[in-house]
């Protein structure tokens, strides 16, 4: 089996402030472009690899023009003090492994706007080998700062306060079984567990409920030598502690799979679905067709269609590496929840992903390429992932229907980062649950649009300079008209001081422009130390 080693992302720190190092911390699996969760590849660690553990703090004064988010003539300029204690955490043996990043950011506003704030973060990755080559568990626990509607603020780095800001507490527990037959066929099933619970917004908003989604994946792959056969059986449950009912979803299908050359294959689909939502049921015959193209071992043309309940069901990815470039074009439509999406990574924005890619000529191992990464990173002052479209809290299925293209090129000073997006988003079940605070609980349905070009320029060994311009839109979809612009530019500069110490200090100004909520500008001026222990 090929190793499958990414980088953990944790929630985006604050402007100015060093993001969780991200060397070394496996993939643990996520939902694929159609909705189905699929675990990765065990990869244990290799005999002597050792331990690490690295406390942090990060301490930054801000000086920021518009502390609440208000409108013009009513904003309220304050000093704000950042304390950020962290720890980054990763032991990889021969049949356990478990990586991560946590940290608790504690805010002092005093000027104008007095009030305090703690902002916890955690990103956790495990898995174990329970009984070898036969039962794994894979674990993950995630902590992060989010956005209850894309139609308000989303100020960068929890700088600035509004009501439309939460903490997302989510968990996940994968057990499987996954081996080989005799006669090549390989087995797997998985049990997927996602608990989520969502705290209170700042403005003393009461908290939300929790959810909880369940998978069950069976699967049969046969050898492809010119003929190949897979047998999947997906089954999804979705439950919302405030609503008595739940959202279930059955699919099974059978792939015919036809490889004319070692780097083509053709799939033909065939399969049965069974929906229960709150107010709809379904069932229908599902056909389809996909395949891959890898005309060399750096580029990868994937794809797959497939007639469902709802129209079209799809995915498509484009991925192209060299030594010093890398980019990703994505585009898929389909079914999801919630809570299915709180581990699926980014489509397109990760950037880690993509230095990773374009790294594996010259680093073949996993780990030294992963340490290699975030060294990298560290030095270029690019951001670990690029905006992307927000996954927000609604109590639905919903569909989705989303294109992203990503793009990164490096060199020895400079370094560039692109990334656009495009996501359409629909409810298509009905609910009873409560509704979110108002005026940011409506218009579930909308269209999220954005940008961003991120820079970096190593002026000295020590010494890097990066700047970062974003643009995003969210526009309500017929018959409303509703819609929200977010602008927003920051540059920051930071230099080692000594070997366990950097120091950093930068701007920001943000612009919003919204018929849903009041339209603000902020300009922000910080400075800051990151010490390692």
């Amino acid at each position: 089996m090929a190793l499958g080693y990414v980088t953990a992302l944790a929630a985006t720190p604050a402007a100015g402030q060093y993001g969780p190092p991200t060397a070394g911390i496996p993939s643990l699996g996520g939902y694929g472009p159609l909705g189905t969760y699929v675990p990765s590849p065990f990869a244990p660690g290799r005999p002597g690899q050792a331990s690490y553990l690295t406390p942090a703090i990060t301490l930054q004064e801000t000086f920021t023009t518009n502390a609440t988010l208000a409108a013009s003539g009513q904003r309220e300029s304050s000093f704000l003090t950042s304390v950020t204690p962290s720890v980054t955490f990763g032991r990889f043996g021969a049949r356990a492994r478990v990586s991560g990043y946590a940290a608790i950011g504690f805010q002092q506003y005093i000027g104008d706007f007095t009030n305090g704030y703690i902002y916890p973060q955690a990103n956790v990755l495990g898995s174990v080998e329970a009984v070898e080559k036969f039962f794994y568990i894979d674990g993950a626990i995630n902590i992060s700062q989010t956005y209850i509607s894309p139609f308000g603020p989303q100020p960068a780095g929890n700088i600035g306060v509004t009501n439309n800001r939460y903490t997302s507490y989510a968990y996940r527990l994968s057990p499987y079984i996954q081996g080989v037959f005799p006669g090549g066929v390989t087995y797997l099933l998985l049990n997927n567990n996602i608990w989520s619970n969502l705290s209170g917004s700042t403005s003393g908003t009461p908290g939300f409920a929790s959810s909880y989604a369940n998978q069950w994946l069976g699967r049969l792959d046969s050898p492809i030598r010119t003929f190949g056969w897979t047998l999947e059986g997906n089954t999804s449950y979705t439950k919302f502690s405030d609503n008595r009912q739940s959202l279930t979803t059955q699919i099974v299908r059978g792939f015919l799979r036809w490889r004319p050359d070692p780097q083509l294959r053709f799939d033909a689909i065939g399969g049965y679905e069974w929906n229960n939502y709150y107010l709809t049921q379904s069932s229908n015959v599902v056909y389809g067709a996909g395949g891959e193209w890898r005309p060399t071992e750096r580029t990868v043309l994937a794809g797959q269609w497939e007639e469902r309940f709802f129209g079209p069901s799809y995915f498509a990815t484009f991925d192209h590496r060299n030594p010093y470039s890398a980019f990703n074009i994505y585009a898929a439509r389909g079914i999801s929840t919630y809570p299915q999406q709180l581990f699926a990574a980014p489509a397109g924005a990760n950037v880690v992903g993509l230095l990773d890619a374009a790294f594996t000529t010259r680093i073949p191992d996993p780990v030294e390429r992963a340490t290699a990464v975030q060294t990298f990173l560290a030095q270029s002052g690019l951001p670990t992932v690029l905006q992307s479209p927000l996954n927000y809290y609604v109590q639905q299925v919903f569909l989705y229907d989303q294109q992203s293209a990503t793009f990164t090129v490096f060199g020895i000073r400079n370094s560039l980062a692109f990334t656009v997006y495009n996501r359409k988003q629909e409810v298509i079940s009905g609910g009873t649950g409560a509704p979110l605070p108002a005026p940011f609980g409506a218009f579930n349905n909308n269209t999220q649009r954005g940008g961003t070009l991120a820079y970096g320029h190593r002026l000295t060994p020590l010494t890097n300079l990066s700047a970062t311009l974003s643009r995003f839109k969210t526009t309500a979809l017929a018959p409303f008209t509703s819609e929200s612009t977010t602008n927003y530019f920051t540059i920051s500069l930071n230099t080692r001081l000594s070997p366990k110490t950097e120091g950093f200090t930068g701007l920001s100004y943000s612009i919003f422009d919204s018929n849903v909520s009041n339209d603000y500008n902020t300009f922000s001026l910080w400075v800051g130390l990151n010490h390692r222990f």
